[in-house]
């Protein structure tokens, strides 16, 4: 069984915070890429593999959240 202290979920929480608003950033500058098409289009396929990490680790740090939540 896996055991874990509130400083921990806390710590996690925190991340996913951050992350989350990291990913908005992102998601943001995207979208003002996008939009600008064909501008910049140089851009997009480095703007689009770095939204699509943020948001992977950020789905990776809420299900390690959730999995810590329900052990306790």
């Amino acid at each position: 069984m896996l055991t874990t202290d509130s400083s921990t979920i806390d710590a996690l929480k925190a991340q996913i915070k951050k992350l989350n608003s990291k990913a908005g950033q992102l998601k943001m500058d995207l979208h003002d890429i996008a939009e600008g098409l064909p501008a910049n289009l140089d851009l997009l396929p480095d703007a689009a593999a770095r939204t699509y990490e943020v948001y992977c680790q950020l789905r990776d740090l809420k299900q390690q959240l959730h999995t810590l939540e329900q052990a306790q």
